[in-house]
């Protein structure tokens, strides 16, 4: 499985955030009220990345040799982290465009802002655990050269 690159999170994180402001643009013009969540899920994503940080360290002490972990778990965490980094951008992007759309507004929502402001951070600590998790998942070279070598299947008796 490929990385996660920083190229595909950025561009992620400013394709949500003009399309958040958009979205929150066209709401008012059809004089309907702005969306703005609520506080708690900028403290949900920071709970979601804590979980995940514990679930990918014992990924990360297999990866040193310091523990065995089923295949499985791995594959399942490296899952969750990759997931992790994308909805964290997504979510990143979303709340610093609808800052950005009340920060332009005639009559500042401050509460609006700073709910967003919360979940903006909150999203981009869950995107910060999504990526070094995902970092904790790599597994090291096998050989000295920095080669990956293919385990050979044993032949059969």
């Amino acid at each position: 499985m490929k990385r996660t690159s920083a190229t595909a999170l950025i561009l992620t994180t400013l394709v949500a955030a003009a399309v958040a402001w958009m979205a929150e643009a066209m709401l008012v013009m059809n004089g309907r009220p702005a969306v703005v969540p609520t506080v708690t899920l900028g403290i949900a994503l920071v709970l979601l990345g804590g979980v995940l940080l514990l679930l990918a360290w014992p990924v990360r002490q297999a990866a040193r040799g310091r523990r065995r972990v089923d295949y499985r778990h791995a594959m399942s965490v490296l899952g969750f982290a990759k997931a992790n980094a994308v909805v964290g951008a997504l979510l990143t992007g979303g709340a610093l465009g609808a800052i950005a759309f009340f920060s332009t507004r005639p009559v500042v929502a401050g509460e609006a802002v700073l709910a967003l402001a919360v979940i903006a951070v909150g999203a981009a600590a869950e995107l910060a655990a999504g990526v070094i998790a995902e970092h904790w998942c790599v597994l090291p070279p096998d050989d000295q050269d920095g080669t990956v070598v293919a385990a050979s299947a044993p032949e059969p008796a």
